[in-house]
């Protein structure tokens, strides 16, 4: 089988172009081991000619060489449609769409925002992905709500916050399942922080797994990970669904189930 690797481009990996790399590594390195041929190539490559991409990309032009790829005949992990569909304005919506629990949402502008009453809440980029720390803003009143949306060029959302434990999950198919609370040490942007310390609050493992699972079936995608809230009741939101993470907690384990869904694909 000849398999083509992709990394995600630095614009699309702030701070973490070392940790996304050696995900994609461990994923070749699995792969060579069970004897196939793997190349890693450039977005400005050609794409023809492989039976699998394996991918991090999210530039537009190279999500479309790989649709064309894909058009083909050309498996792609994860598909160009999933890609575009974790874009957080869609990704929100067809969470919606499959009443998947996640926190209340609304298109905000600068003569649409939340009221006090909303408040506290999280003002986001609603096209693409975060690229920088004020492309997410924790807010507790109006005045910084306003200052927020000026920040983010092109579409926004309101976010309500969820007071609870943040969460993060790893998926692959059906093949691998793992979580785990972040390290306030190694966060992106921090945003993690704003929630606190981890209190532990009691839940139930299989849901998260169950919800997670589903979401990403949803989007459509094969890789993903994730942050979800824990209230203390023990309630599970789902805040955020992300293509090919970098996995850096779990790295081998992950490498290995991305690999095995590589080699099955075909």
């Amino acid at each position: 089988m000849k398999i083509a690797t992709i990394a995600r481009n630095a614009a699309h990996s702030p701070q973490m172009v070392e940790q996304d790399t050696a995900i994609l590594e461990c994923i070749e390195q699995e792969l060579r081991a069970q004897g196939h041929s793997v190349t890693r190539l450039d977005e400005k490559d050609d794409f023809c000619g492989y039976d699998v991409i394996c991918h991090m990309s999210r530039s537009r032009d190279t999500l479309q060489k790989i649709r064309m790829a894909e058009e083909r005949g050309c498996r792609a992990i994860n598909s160009s449609t999933s890609i575009a569909n974790c874009s957080r304005t869609e990704m929100m919506a067809i969470l919606q769409r499959e009443n998947i629990h996640q926190p209340q949402y609304m298109a905000v502008t600068d003569e649409k925002l939340p009221q006090a009453s909303d408040l506290p809440g999280w003002i986001k980029k609603g096209e693409g992905w975060s690229q920088r720390k004020e492309d997410v803003a924790y807010v507790t009143n109006v005045e910084e709500a306003k200052k927020a949306v000026k920040e983010i060029a092109g579409s926004v959302i309101y976010c309500r916050h969820i007071v609870g434990d943040v969460v993060k999950f790893y998926g692959v198919k059906d093949k691998y399942f793992a979580h785990c609370y972040p390290n306030p040490e190694k966060t992106k942007f921090g945003w993690e922080r704003i929630n606190g310390p981890a209190k532990h609050h009691p839940f139930s493992s299989e849901e998260l797994r169950a919800t997670a699972f589903a979401a990403a079936q949803a989007i459509g995608l094969d890789v993903f990970g994730g942050d979800c809230i824990v209230t203390p009741d023990g309630d599970i939101y789902i805040i955020d669904i992300n293509d090919f993470p970098s996995f850096s907690a779990v790295r081998k384990d992950a490498a290995q189930a991305i690999a095995r869904t590589i080699i099955e694909s075909r």
